[in-house]
Protein backbone atom coordinates (compact mmCIF):
# COMPACT_ATOMS: atom_id res chain seq x y z
CA UNK A 1 0.00 0.00 0.00
CA UNK A 2 1.26 3.75 -0.90
CA UNK A 3 1.45 4.50 3.20
CA UNK A 4 2.77 8.57 3.75
CA UNK A 5 4.32 10.27 6.74
CA UNK A 6 2.72 13.82 7.33
CA UNK A 7 5.92 15.94 8.84
CA UNK A 8 6.41 19.33 9.87
CA UNK A 9 8.65 21.20 7.06
CA UNK A 10 8.62 24.44 8.84
CA UNK A 11 6.84 25.20 12.10
CA UNK A 12 9.15 28.57 12.79
CA UNK A 13 7.07 31.15 11.03
CA UNK A 14 5.02 33.63 13.70
CA UNK A 15 1.75 32.86 11.10
CA UNK A 16 1.77 29.49 9.50
CA UNK A 17 3.34 26.20 9.76
CA UNK A 18 4.47 24.41 7.09
CA UNK A 19 3.99 20.30 7.17
CA UNK A 20 5.16 17.98 4.28
CA UNK A 21 4.51 14.14 3.12
CA UNK A 22 7.37 11.66 2.28
CA UNK A 23 6.60 8.33 1.37
CA UNK A 24 7.11 5.50 3.72
CA UNK A 25 9.96 3.99 2.84
CA UNK A 26 11.70 6.96 1.29
CA UNK A 27 13.65 9.22 3.45
CA UNK A 28 13.47 12.43 1.82
CA UNK A 29 10.05 14.51 1.58
CA UNK A 30 8.56 15.41 -1.33
CA UNK A 31 9.04 19.22 -0.58
CA UNK A 32 12.45 18.67 0.00
CA UNK A 33 12.48 17.09 -3.73
CA UNK A 34 11.53 20.27 -5.32
CA UNK A 35 14.09 22.19 -3.50
CA UNK A 36 16.82 20.11 -4.56
CA UNK A 37 15.88 19.86 -7.95
CA UNK A 38 15.91 23.89 -8.33
CA UNK A 39 18.68 24.80 -6.46
CA UNK A 40 21.77 23.82 -8.83
CA UNK A 41 19.54 25.07 -11.49
CA UNK A 42 21.08 28.79 -12.84
CA UNK A 43 18.40 29.09 -14.65
CA UNK A 44 15.78 28.51 -12.12
CA UNK A 45 17.89 29.24 -9.00
CA UNK A 46 16.39 32.82 -8.47
CA UNK A 47 12.51 32.24 -9.26
CA UNK A 48 13.52 29.05 -6.40
CA UNK A 49 14.83 31.63 -4.26
CA UNK A 50 11.86 34.36 -4.48
CA UNK A 51 9.29 31.28 -4.15
CA UNK A 52 11.27 30.11 -1.07
CA UNK A 53 10.85 33.85 0.26
CA UNK A 54 7.33 34.26 -0.14
CA UNK A 55 6.16 30.95 1.79
CA UNK A 56 9.07 31.77 4.55
CA UNK A 57 8.30 35.60 4.68
CA UNK A 58 4.67 36.55 3.36
CA UNK A 59 3.17 33.14 4.32
CA UNK A 60 4.87 32.31 7.14
CA UNK A 61 5.66 35.53 9.07
CA UNK A 62 3.63 38.19 7.87
CA UNK A 63 0.35 37.33 6.54
CA UNK A 64 -0.86 33.52 7.11
CA UNK A 65 -1.92 31.36 4.73
CA UNK A 66 -4.65 33.81 3.18
CA UNK A 67 -6.99 32.03 0.41
CA UNK A 68 -6.20 34.45 -2.40
CA UNK A 69 -2.12 33.71 -2.09
CA UNK A 70 -3.17 29.57 -3.13
CA UNK A 71 -4.27 28.78 -7.12
CA UNK A 72 -6.96 26.73 -7.27
CA UNK A 73 -5.81 23.20 -8.61
CA UNK A 74 -8.28 20.98 -8.30
CA UNK A 75 -8.30 19.58 -4.85
CA UNK A 76 -4.85 20.29 -4.38
CA UNK A 77 -3.50 24.35 -4.80
CA UNK A 78 -0.77 25.60 -6.39
CA UNK A 79 2.10 28.68 -5.51
CA UNK A 80 2.92 31.18 -6.17
CA UNK A 81 -0.19 33.51 -6.73
CA UNK A 82 -0.84 34.95 -10.22
CA UNK A 83 0.08 38.83 -8.16
CA UNK A 84 3.15 41.14 -7.29
CA UNK A 85 4.71 41.32 -4.40
CA UNK A 86 7.03 43.33 -2.10
CA UNK A 87 9.23 40.92 -0.17
CA UNK A 88 12.59 42.36 1.88
CA UNK A 89 12.49 45.15 -0.79
CA UNK A 90 12.35 43.41 -3.73
CA UNK A 91 9.58 43.37 -5.96
CA UNK A 92 8.49 39.93 -7.23
CA UNK A 93 6.19 39.25 -9.94
CA UNK A 94 4.58 35.59 -9.74
CA UNK A 95 2.94 36.23 -13.26
CA UNK A 96 1.64 33.45 -15.39
CA UNK A 97 5.19 33.52 -16.35
CA UNK A 98 6.87 32.41 -13.11
CA UNK A 99 8.61 29.50 -14.58
CA UNK A 100 7.40 26.93 -11.48
CA UNK A 101 4.70 25.77 -9.47
CA UNK A 102 4.86 23.88 -5.87
CA UNK A 103 1.59 22.37 -4.79
CA UNK A 104 -0.14 21.98 -1.52
CA UNK A 105 -2.48 21.48 0.68
CA UNK A 106 -4.04 24.99 2.66
CA UNK A 107 -6.04 23.63 5.43
CA UNK A 108 -6.57 27.14 7.38
CA UNK A 109 -4.77 30.62 7.58
CA UNK A 110 -2.17 28.71 9.83
CA UNK A 111 -1.88 25.50 8.24
CA UNK A 112 -0.10 24.27 4.92
CA UNK A 113 1.12 20.55 3.70
CA UNK A 114 3.50 21.39 1.25
CA UNK A 115 3.87 18.85 -1.59
CA UNK A 116 6.30 18.48 -4.68
CA UNK A 117 6.38 21.11 -7.88
CA UNK A 118 8.15 21.25 -10.94
CA UNK A 119 8.61 23.82 -13.96
CA UNK A 120 5.97 25.14 -15.39
CA UNK A 121 5.92 24.35 -19.25
CA UNK A 122 2.47 24.33 -20.03
CA UNK A 123 -0.61 26.70 -19.18
CA UNK A 124 -2.14 23.55 -17.96
CA UNK A 125 -1.18 21.74 -14.70
CA UNK A 126 -2.75 18.85 -15.96
CA UNK A 127 0.14 18.95 -18.95
CA UNK A 128 3.67 19.39 -19.91
CA UNK A 129 6.29 19.26 -16.76
CA UNK A 130 3.71 19.55 -14.18
CA UNK A 131 1.60 16.47 -15.19
CA UNK A 132 3.00 14.06 -12.52
CA UNK A 133 3.41 15.90 -9.63
CA UNK A 134 0.11 17.57 -10.25
CA UNK A 135 -1.42 14.27 -10.16
CA UNK A 136 0.62 13.45 -6.95
CA UNK A 137 -0.51 16.33 -5.15
CA UNK A 138 -4.19 16.22 -5.56
CA UNK A 139 -4.02 12.09 -4.49
CA UNK A 140 -2.31 13.13 -1.20
CA UNK A 141 -5.02 16.09 -1.02
CA UNK A 142 -7.71 13.58 -1.23
CA UNK A 143 -6.28 11.10 1.11
CA UNK A 144 -5.32 13.87 3.86
CA UNK A 145 -8.66 15.18 3.18
CA UNK A 146 -10.34 11.97 3.70
CA UNK A 147 -8.13 11.26 6.73
CA UNK A 148 -9.41 14.56 8.45
CA UNK A 149 -12.84 13.32 7.97
CA UNK A 150 -12.56 10.27 9.11
CA UNK A 151 -11.00 11.28 12.60
CA UNK A 152 -7.40 9.77 11.62
CA UNK A 153 -5.80 13.18 11.96
CA UNK A 154 -6.99 16.35 13.59
CA UNK A 155 -5.99 19.46 13.20
CA UNK A 156 -4.88 21.70 16.53
CA UNK A 157 -4.50 25.20 15.57
CA UNK A 158 -0.85 24.78 14.11
CA UNK A 159 -0.21 21.28 14.61
CA UNK A 160 -1.69 17.79 13.15
CA UNK A 161 -2.46 15.06 15.09
CA UNK A 162 -3.08 11.55 14.73
CA UNK A 163 -6.36 10.39 16.36
CA UNK A 164 -4.87 9.41 19.86
CA UNK A 165 -3.26 12.99 20.28
CA UNK A 166 -0.17 11.77 18.92
CA UNK A 167 2.13 14.40 17.25
CA UNK A 168 5.42 11.94 16.41
CA UNK A 169 4.51 9.67 13.52
CA UNK A 170 1.54 10.42 11.16
CA UNK A 171 0.86 7.88 8.95
CA UNK A 172 -2.01 8.34 6.44
CA UNK A 173 -2.67 4.55 4.44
Amino acid sequence: MNTFALEIFDDEGKKCTFYTVRWDDIEVSETEKFFSKFRQDADLKPSLLNLAKFIEIVIGDEKGAIEAYFRFENTADGLPPSKKFRIEKQTINFGNRFPLRLYCLRLSDELVILFNGERKTSQSAQDGDTSMVFHDANVFAERILKAKEDGEIIIKGRIIQNYNGSTDEILIY
